[in-house]
């Protein structure tokens, strides 16, 4: 399975790829800084191997909830989680209602998103014949 990491803070999308890359399971993680680089990279996955986005909510340009309508448009078997510091109860309605399989707080529920991704990892992971 592969994942994407789509937050505009660097530091953020470095320390997921970290942790997410080591889950057995887990082929890649591909990383992008904002919502356009999120599509042109979905755009050239022709094979549909990308199965898992990490989506932040804020970020310059188009924002994280505008984003994942548009995933959820183009590529409803991509499962999204929104992980994010604003996880006020207006956000999580809103990414909810609008698509996310998920919602975490980026300050305490890393351990939630990570259990996540070992679920889906484990699902579609078919071992070698």
């Amino acid at each position: 399975m592969q994942l994407m990491v789509v937050d505009d803070s660097a530091l953020v999308r470095e320390r997921l790829a970290n942790l997410l890359c080591g889950i057995a399971g887990v082929h890649g993680v591909l990383q992008a800084d904002s919502g356009q680089r999120a599509l042109d990279l979905l755009d050239v996955d022709t094979a549909g191997t990308v199965r898992f986005i990490v989506l932040d909510i804020e970020m310059p340009g188009e924002n994280g909830l505008q984003l994942l309508q548009r995933i959820k448009a183009s590529r409803s078997d991509v499962r999204i989680a929104m992980f994010t510091q604003h996880a006020n109860s207006q956000h999580r309605a809103r990414s909810l209602d609008g698509g996310a399989d998920y919602f975490f707080d980026k300050s305490s529920e890393i351990e939630q998103l990570e259990t996540v991704v070992r679920q889906l990892a484990a699902q579609f992971h078919s071992p070698a014949p």
